[in-house]
């Protein structure tokens, strides 16, 4: 029994020996490991050191690209799941668009209507507000004007305050986020026209900029094809080009780095681009959302 104490003890000591010397070769970039495996390594003897061993290898024999293609992979995997559309058709037949109502009924369900929306999310339905300032009934002009103005009042002060809080912080990743994209739904939203839609467009573009900075050399998909969608929107075409070619070369199988390339070409009017792009999509089997597909087939001049 005492034999077996002991024993135990010098294996517990052998283990926790050989978790150091891991883990101080992780910390001096002698493994290819991150840190976050130490937890398990520690926790379950042999296999854990011998799990961190084998990763270190994997990722020297294969020049560290693995990981990459995982990931890659489980990204392909959401977007297909996301792609999977499941219908609902429970009260299809009594359910009447919104727009449709507005044209169709009477005044005074147009006023009930708009109502409705009003007690309920008008920031939800703005664009439906917008519709209805257009309407030829004065009740419902004056509803719906109200409850834009209010709602675009509300948009502008939470905006100033986002600017506000930046420019105390510039540095505040977190706060930097929230302004970043607050800004990016507000253009979206139609919250501001013209020139001054132009200027909020460029300074989208710089916080876009800044945050691909504060990732010390990592990529990010997502974060870089809002930046082409930006400097698209401000007809940036030779930035856009720029960004778009390291999008696709970096992650040729992703979807909207693609669609962004047709957006271009499609801006400059490039049908031999476009045609291009179309191959490229073909010939580097490129997963395709039911939106991509949809997009795709679009510019091939296919019928749906």
């Amino acid at each position: 029994m005492r034999n077996g104490f002991w024993l135990g003890l010098v294996l517990l000591a052998v283990h926790l020996a050989v978790c150091g010397g891991i883990w101080l070769l992780a910390w001096a970039k002698v493994l290819d490991v991150e840190g976050y495996f130490a937890p398990v390594m520690l926790l379950v003897p042999l296999w854990g050191p011998l799990c961190v061993l084998l990763l270190h290898t994997s990722n020297c024999l294969t020049g560290g690209c693995l990981r990459e293609q995982t990931l890659e992979k489980l990204h392909i995997n959401e977007e297909i799941h996301k792609s999977i559309l499941v219908a609902d058709d429970e009260g299809e037949d009594t359910v009447v668009p919104l727009e449709e109502a507005l044209l169709v009924d009477s005044p005074a369900q147009k006023r009930k209507l708009i109502l409705s929306v009003l007690t309920d999310d008008p920031a939800g339905y703005y664009d439906l507000l917008q519709q209805a300032r257009m309407d030829n009934d004065s009740e419902v002009v004056h509803y719906a004007s109200t409850a834009l103005s209010q709602i675009t009042k509300e948009a502008d002060l939470k905006l100033q305050k986002l600017e506000q809080r930046y420019a105390a912080a510039p540095d505040d990743a977190a706060v930097l986020e929230e302004y970043c994209d607050y800004l990016e739904s507000y253009l979206k939203d139609g919250f501001v026209q013209g020139r001054a839609a132009e200027i909020q467009s460029h300074q989208l573009e710089q916080l876009l900029k800044k945050r691909l900075e504060d990732l010390d050399g990592r990529r990010s998909c997502m974060l870089e094809c809002r930046l082409a969608e930006v400097q698209l929107s401000l007809a940036e075409y030779d930035r856009a080009e720029k960004t778009l070619e390291e999008l696709t070369a970096r992650w040729p199988q992703r979807e909207a780095p693609w669609v962004l390339c047709l957006r271009l070409a499609a801006a400059l009017r490039d049908g031999e681009a476009i045609q291009k792009t179309l191959g490229q999509i073909e010939e580097k089997e490129v997963y395709l959302s039911a939106r991509g597909r949809e997009i795709v087939r679009f510019w091939q001049g296919k019928q749906q």
